[in-house]
């Protein structure tokens, strides 16, 4: 079989979650944020080749382990060693994944002229080797970049590209996967409806194909719609989908991308008691898991509505705690 790669599903958020922001905060999950990729080991090879090619496969674990972390620095290490070394055995493949693994490390990192460097040069070595699969996903990630480069219509050139090949593939995940940043598209177009079908067409197929992860992103797509539409209901229905998807998999990312989601709506809604839980929560996990980006923005969003309750007390608490963070290295 040509295509030797295979997903492995990664914590949200992603990531980090790109393009249109809700309230500079929180922003849409594109499906990028949740897969990196990796090469199965092949016992066709030659013995030296199979030797690098197991290197190499190391560093990449290595690199998804630290990217599961939120420690981009160390993933870029590995991925970055990865590089060299499948360039060192001039294995094309292995190249062209470990651009593409990069450019979503720099994606994540909102570094997107990067980010686009690294995918369009994963193209132009899956289309030299033709390599439709890797084509396919280095077609939607540099849709998700121009989404984030607010590049919109751009995107949806490549996007549909993507969908195109997996459509005629019968690829049901990678569908889902462009229709979920087709969906982020048409949003930033400001055609909400063709957005909505957009995400709900994603979520069956992710509910078919059993990619939760992928779920929990689209869910989160769904909910920050619904709440630009004052759907409260909807919205809360869809966050806390995503909310109970990300617990079943203890994916810690995931769960205080959703919480703060939640704390959001609640704001908006008038229920400001209800957010400050859903935000206490989210920063006790972003501050275990180490993500100062993400904790700064905790503490202002609890500063704020302690300040909103009349808890001076608190509010001054918190706001130190943001100084002292925003003093230390990062």
């Amino acid at each position: 079989m040509h295509n030797s790669l295979i997903f492995f599903f990664l914590l949200v958020n992603i990531l980090i979650m790109k393009n249109i922001l809700l309230s500079g905060l929180i922003k849409p999950l594109t499906i990028f944020s949740i897969c990196l990729l990796t090469l199965s080991i092949s016992c066709a090879t030659s013995q030296p080749l199979s030797r690098q090619k197991a290197k190499a496969i190391e560093l990449e674990r290595k690199g998804r382990e630290y990217f599961e972390q939120g420690n981009n620095a160390r993933a870029l290490r590995y991925f970055t060693q990865a590089l060299q070394v499948y360039e060192s055995i001039d294995h094309r493949e292995g190249v062209a994944l470990s651009l593409h693994n990069l450019g979503i490390i720099y994606h994540t990192m909102d570094e997107y002229s990067a980010a686009l460097n690294f995918f369009e040069r994963a193209l132009a070595i899956n289309l030299e080797i033709g390599n439709e699969d890797g084509q396919s996903l280095n077609l939607n990630q540099i849709g998700a970049v121009l989404i984030s480069l607010h590049r919109p219509k751009e995107a949806l050139e490549f996007i549909n590209r993507s969908w195109a090949m997996a459509q005629r593939k019968g690829d049901l995940r990678g569908q889902a996967e462009c229709l979920n940043n087709l969906g982020l598209a048409y949003r930033a177009l400001g055609e909400d409806e063709k957005a909505l079908n957009c995400f709900l067409q994603a979520q069956k197929l992710h509910e078919k194909t059993g990619n939760l992860l992928g779920l929990a992103a689209t869910l989160n797509n769904l909910g920050k719609l619904y709440q630009a539409r004052q759907d409260w209901n909807k919205a809360r229905k869809s966050f806390q989908a995503a909310l109970e998807i990300d617990q079943q998999l203890e994916n810690s990312l995931g769960i205080s991308t959703d919480l703060t989601h939640l704390g959001r709506l609640h704001e908006k809604m008038g229920e400001p008691e209800k957010a400050l839980n859903y935000h206490l929560r989210a920063w006790r996990i972003n501050e275990y898991l180490g993500r100062k980006d993400r904790v700064l923005k905790d503490l202002s969003l609890i500063t704020n509505l302690y300040d909103a309750l009349g808890k001076s007390t608190e509010a001054e608490k918190f706001r130190e705690k943001a100084k002292k963070l925003t003093s230390t290295p990062p």
